[in-house]
């Protein structure tokens, strides 16, 4: 299996990906979508490695410094207002294990200029660790698309791409969605919270038509270093802008890994 991932007929790059933290039947359990690990594997041609919620600030350090990037994945939960100085009023979409080490994890992955990409919620906690702010419900307005996903449908047709964006700026997501040359560019935007007020240290790459920021990126980044709001594991394989983002992110590992 290591064979699809193996560029160089030695070590293949490495990317620990966050955990989420839930209990289930009475049982505590740190969990993968496999659909994230198989993007990484198949596409950005890396080996995934979970990096389980709860750990210490020590064994964070330790494990990033056998990391060649990170993925911080969506998830069914929220990022806890409180961290963006607001009331808790999504207590139960919380999970506060996850929160406590994808922080550790952000300010590590870029103070030692380690590749980090951010899917959904992963945007979310990116725009919050940097000092930005959140809306609790980026539908919410007449002139808003619904960013939500519909759960009477299959859940491929729940992940179906609706929204269309249009990219900003030079960052290197804008850069993917001008690559890929098409008119319009439809994406999967699906969850509760966005970006309200952006973290100065982030720039915008992508917009919804009605304005949601879809994609940022870091101003002055040494290597890939960008969240997207919407789920480009769910397509990777057919949607040429998801497959050229994690291809992207991908080399970026390649390189820190031979740095």
């Amino acid at each position: 299996m290591l064979d699809d991932c193996d560029q160089n007929d030695g070590r293949p790059a490495v990317v620990g990906v966050v955990c989420d933290r839930r209990t289930e039947d009475g049982v505590v359990l740190d969990t993968l979508r496999v659909r994230y690990l198989e993007a990484l594997r198949n596409i950005a041609k890396v080996v995934p490695l979970a990096i389980p919620s709860g750990l210490s600030a020590n064994e964070i350090n330790a494990c990033l410094s056998r990391l060649d990037g990170v993925l911080l994945t969506g998830a069914a939960s929220n990022v806890a207002p409180s961290l963006y100085g607001e009331a808790d009023v999504l207590s139960n979409t919380l999970d506060p294990e996850r929160d406590r080490t994808t922080s550790a994890v952000i300010a590590l992955a870029l103070r030692q200029d380690i590749p980090l990409f951010g899917i959904c919620r992963g945007l979310q906690e990116l725009n919050v660790a940097l000092g930005g702010t959140l809306t609790n419900d980026i539908s919410c307005g007449a002139d808003r698309q619904r960013h939500t996903e519909d759960l009477s449908l299959p859940r491929d047709l729940q992940y179906a791409v609706r929204q269309e964006i249009r990219a900003e700026g030079d960052g290197i997501i804008a850069r993917c969605i001008r690559q890929i040359g098409e008119n319009p560019v439809l994406v999967n935007s699906l969850h509760q919270q966005g970006i309200a007020r952006l973290a100065t240290d982030l720039a915008v790459d992508a917009r919804c038509v009605d304005g949601v920021i879809e994609a940022v990126s870091l101003r002055h980044a040494k290597t890939f270093t960008a969240a997207v709001q919407w789920h480009p594991e769910w397509h990777c394989s057919t949607d040429p802008l998801s497959r050229q983002i994690f291809q992207e992110f991908g080399e970026a590992c390649r390189r820190h890994q031979e740095a």
